[in-house]
């Protein structure tokens, strides 16, 4: 299970980034579905529809970003 803080997030007023530490066997596809479904608690269920990227970085943090 990944490792992230879904109320500590970065915006510029189009996106909001996560950083999320990966877990033992965590892809970052499956860090991206995490990072989601706790978006969808905290914003609603709407925000899955959204456009969502990951950049994953050599040292196993993965940033998710949520496009508006």
């Amino acid at each position: 299970m990944a490792q992230f803080n879904i109320d500590s997030h970065i915006s510029n007023g189009k996106r909001l980034d996560w950083l999320a530490l990966a877990g033992g066997g965590d892809t970052a596809d499956s860090i991206v579905i995490e990072v989601r479904r706790a978006a969808m608690k905290k914003f609603g269920d709407g925000v899955w529809f959204n456009r969502w990227t990951h950049v994953a970085l050599s040292n196993g943090f993965v940033t998710v970003q949520m496009h508006a």
